[in-house]
């Protein structure tokens, strides 16, 4: 491979192609992102050039000795010398503190979106099972291998953002399982047990190695939001911090208007409205931090599951921190008081939707992970009859749904919502639930028939505070 040297500012480019001089020409990386990403035109198709910057000392001395554009071109080439498809390298750039490499533009889709937006998903899994296959008999780990590393274009898929892949002379079960558990990590939740085995099957694995791979899922997903979470108070893709406030990148002009009232005003928090917001102020900084670290791991995750955050007031001295926030009050009601309201009027039909819907919304929730510990009916939000969000961020969990949990969520709903719902509704709604959870169903029940029956009803009604008793 013939390479061609090639200046352009103060970059020099290393090219394959007559012609590419021109198209490099018109690349230049913005000083303030760490990655920029460009799709220009030549010869007829089109070319991807994608950079990088690097940043504070280790990111210098890095860059001297390594530069990531020029290791992702060394890297792309190898993997088309061993046969794994992925696009065709062209080129590379170095200059002061950047990098940059130019490969060959696949007009594609990430294999998690045609994943997630296919409903006979057999076939994906399939492609999925042969191509990790393939990089573990070319001894390629990616170390990276989430499913937006992989495009899909046709029937073929293709490797992307190689910088940190290694091809191993010895390649063992580790390297194995950090790609096979990566490319699942973002899907499994999501795909059925039918479809699980679809995969498994056909990658050739035996349930203890699968057992294995999905520890190490669940693992994976553990330190995801862990490090989501570390991320909560500092500039990233999604944040920006300015002058004692951590705002939503683009909200930063939002959530401004005036105050309007007190909503709530407790020991632990304070609920204000505003005219275009609320300010959920709390009285003690481990609440704050820990609603706030909610809410970018769930902006992260694309949730819509709580309110929308605009911004975060740090605490300073004896000043309380608050969130800024979407305000639900004028689209929906507490699920509570929606009850109380609603339900004696509502035919078979209508309440079947509800049922059903809550239920969507209740697994959604359990197959991403997310657990709220204060499942009352006040803390649930219904919009237009048949959505729901969650309220106080603070008492979210990220785990998976256990027995003891689901028994507590269950409780805590069961005794704050009006006495009349009738016992068909909330078996009907029991069941449904429950269908997709691996539990002793009739130990459950028994043990929330139980529970329930040792406390009074509590809920907030059309009318006011209300108490009941079975």
């Amino acid at each position: 491979m013939k390479i061609r040297k090639y200046s352009a500012g103060n970059t020099l480019w290393s090219l394959t192609e007559e012609g590419l001089e021109s198209v490099v020409q018109q690349f230049s990386h913005p000083e303030r992102k760490r990655r920029h990403y460009m799709v220009l035109d030549y010869q007829g198709g089109k070319v991807f050039i994608k950079s990088f910057l690097e940043k504070g000392l280790t990111g210098h001395v890095r860059h001297l000795f390594s530069p990531r554009g020029k290791i992702e071109f060394q890297i792309g080439s190898h993997l088309a010398f061993l046969g794994i498809s992925t696009p065709r390298v062209l080129g590379y750039g170095a200059g002061k503190n950047t990098s940059a490499v130019v490969e060959e533009h696949i007009d594609g889709q990430s294999l998690v979106y045609a994943i997630q937006k296919t409903p006979d998903r057999d076939n994906l899994l399939i492609l999925l099972a042969d191509f990790l296959k393939q990089l573990k008999l070319k001894h390629v780990r990616h170390n990276d291998l989430h499913l937006d590393n992989i495009l899909m274009h046709g029937d073929k898929l293709y490797l992307i953002d190689l910088h940190k892949t290694k091809i191993i002379n010895r390649f063992n079960d580790a390297d194995e399982m950090s790609n096979v558990t990566h490319a699942l990590g973002m899907i499994y939740d999501d795909i059925s047990d039918k479809e699980r085995n679809v995969f498994f099957t056909h990658y050739g694995c035996n349930e203890k190695v699968r057992q294995v791979i999905e520890d190490r899922i669940r693992r994976l997903k553990i330190n995801w939001v862990i490090n989501k979470k570390k991320r909560a108070f500092r500039n990233t893709s999604v944040l920006r911090v300015s002058d004692g406030y951590i705002y939503l990148k683009g909200a930063e002009s939002e959530a401004s208007g005036e105050f309007v009232t007190h909503i709530k005003n407790d020991k632990k928090v304070r609920v204000e409205l505003y005219s275009d917001h609320i300010r959920k102020v709390y009285r003690h900084q481990r609440r704050l931090k820990t609603a706030w670290e909610n809410h970018v791991v769930l902006t992260y995750l694309g949730s819509s599951a709580v309110p929308r955050p605009y911004y975060m007031k740090l605490p300073i001295l004896s000043s309380e921190g608050y969130i800024a926030m979407e305000d639900m009050g004028y689209k929906g009601i507490e699920f509570d008081r929606f009850l109380d309201g609603k339900y004696d009027g509502m035919n078979f039909v209508e309440r079947k939707i509800l049922i059903d819907s809550f239920t969507l919304f209740l697994q959604s929730l359990f197959r991403q992970r997310i657990i709220h510990r204060d499942t009352k009916g006040c803390n649930i939000f219904v919009l237009n009859d048949r959505h729901f969000i969650l309220l106080d961020v603070e008492d979210i969990a990220f785990e998976e749904i256990r027995e003891e949990t689901l028994r507590r969520m269950l409780v805590q709903l069961n005794t704050t919502i009006p006495k009349r719902i009738s016992i068909k509704d909330r078996l009907r709604f029991f069941l449904k639930l429950t269908s997709s959870v691996k539990i002793d169903k009739k130990r459950l029940f028994r043990d929330i028939v139980k529970a329930s029956l040792e406390s009074n009803i509590v809920y907030e009604g059309i009318g006011g505070l209300k108490i009941e008793q079975w």
